[in-house]
């Protein structure tokens, strides 16, 4: 958040509203404290129409008084959510007021989704003045994300009464977007597959990129890296909440983060001070947070390929000879249990029926009709009725494979277009899809001819 020399610069322009005129005044310039501008966003006139919330924290201005109601909504649901992250009681009434106006119609330069700035009124006291572009339509996560820095903007000024013409009002982005995600991940709508992407690679977005982050920053990247930065925020915010003391350390240090000019570094040693606040300690830190956040649960639903490599490996019954040694039968070889007395073959067949059915539970919904299939067929081979089964298992084998296809392709088809949607690329898909292909070659004709082979028996077992 930049800071303005002095606020006659806004009074030149044209349309200010009466509220900006009398706030930018001389003499209220004399008495505000050092504030973001508002970047060309202020309407010829403010709307008319306001909706406030029920916490009284937001009131919401806008031409649509639906709209109005709806932001609204979300302000009082994220005033809610950000006191129970903190472990306080719902706030009351904030003591400086938010006014957040929906930016519809106007001039102003486009790609800035949202400004705030404090504004100094008349008898004394701030507004926090935050407008939001929807021009091209209401953006809810922009309205999120602008909500929030004006949240932990005012509860900076509430917690510190020596604001003058000299404070500096500024919150880092990675803090406020933190917390945001941090509020969303406790209500579990958020998409973990970024989260086990960056625990993969976590250089995509590490922390001393995350710290030096600001708004002009995040403008030169993609769909994909705004999420990969976003995950990273997420991640060091609730790494912070899960520590001793978390909650209110957490508390005090958004108390103080909007005036705070010091090292990042600082601020969390001195909020956190049990911490280990060190590079090292904090990427650690991290890189825990994100492999807690990327574990599987168990409800949630696999992916195509993830089915798929589960079901490879269930597919194998169990067979121990007279010294105990275990071998492990693929269903293709069911024959072998032709031979055996109906109650021993029922025995042999429990465990795989049991692993199928537990991978139906979480399997991609296209696969349930493919479980119940093998379910069938391994019912008929516990009964001895195996005249059919081998065509049945070869249409099972080839309809699996053309569901991987299909999934491996659109999953081609996703890295595409998020590749092709960043800034500074271009490409199509054939493109990709020869990249992908020559990726291929050139890993078979790089592979020792006499080692080659053995690594891939070994892939095959590890399957199993």
């Amino acid at each position: 958040m930049t800071v303005i020399k002095r606020f006659t610069d806004i009074a030149h322009s044209l349309r200010l509203s009466v509220l900006l005129i009398i706030s930018c005044s001389t003499n209220a310039s004399a008495q505000g404290p050092k504030a973001e501008p508002i970047n060309g966003f202020t309407p010829t006139i403010r709307a008319k129409n306001s909706s406030t919330g029920a916490t009284r924290h937001i009131t919401v201005k806008g031409d649509d008084v639906r709209l109005n109601k709806a932001v609204s909504a979300e302000g009082d649901d994220l005033v809610r959510k950000l006191a129970k992250l903190l472990g306080e009681p719902e706030p009351q009434k904030s003591k400086y007021p938010i006014i957040l106006t929906l930016y519809s119609k106007g001039n102003a330069k486009r790609g800035v989704k949202y400004s705030s700035s404090v504004v100094p009124v008349e008898g004394g006291g701030y507004v926090i003045d935050l407008v939001v572009d929807t021009r091209d339509g209401i953006d809810y996560s922009a309205v999120k994300q602008g909500i929030m820095q004006a949240l932990i903007q005012e509860r900076t000024m509430r917690t510190d009464p020596k604001i003058n013409k000299e404070t500096k009002i500024s919150v880092p982005r990675w803090i406020s977007d933190g917390i945001l995600g941090a509020v969303q991940w406790k209500e579990a709508v958020t998409n973990r597959s970024v989260y086990e992407l960056l625990k993969l690679q976590p250089n995509l977005y590490p922390v001393p990129m995350l710290f030096a982050t600001d708004g002009e920053k995040l403008k030169e990247l993609g769909k994909t890296k705004t999420d990969i930065y976003h995950a990273s925020a997420t991640a060091m915010i609730l790494a912070l909440q899960r520590q001793k003391e978390g909650k209110p350390s957490l508390a005090r240090m958004l108390s103080q983060v909007a005036i705070f000019e010091g090292e990042t570094e600082e601020l969390l040693r001195k909020n956190f001070p049990a911490l280990n606040v060190g590079s090292r300690g904090l990427q650690k830190l991290w890189n825990l947070q994100l492999a807690d956040m990327s574990a599987s649960r168990m409800l949630d639903t696999l992916t195509i390929r993830q089915t798929e490599a589960r079901l490879a490996k269930i597919l194998f019954f169990t067979l121990r000879g007279k010294a105990g040694v275990a071998k492990f039968i693929a269903i293709d070889d069911y024959d072998v249990l032709v031979g055996l007395a109906d109650e021993e073959r029922v025995q042999v067949l429990q465990t795989i029926r049991q692993n199928i059915q537990q991978l139906s539970y979480r399997c991609y919904p296209d696969y349930q009709p493919l479980l119940a299939e093998y379910s069938f067929i391994i019912n008929d081979i516990a009964q001895g009725k195996v005249g059919d089964i081998p065509v049945r298992l070869q249409n099972l084998a080839e309809e699996r494979a053309r569901k991987l296809e299909a999934g491996e392709r659109v999953r081609n088809i996703l890295d595409w277009y998020q590749i092709s949607e960043a800034k500074g690329l271009k490409g199509d898909f054939s493109g990709y899809e020869k990249l992908i292909k020559q990726i291929e070659y050139e890993r078979k004709k790089n592979a020792d001819s006499i080692i080659a082979p053995y690594v891939n028996q070994v892939e095959q077992l590890m399957k199993r």
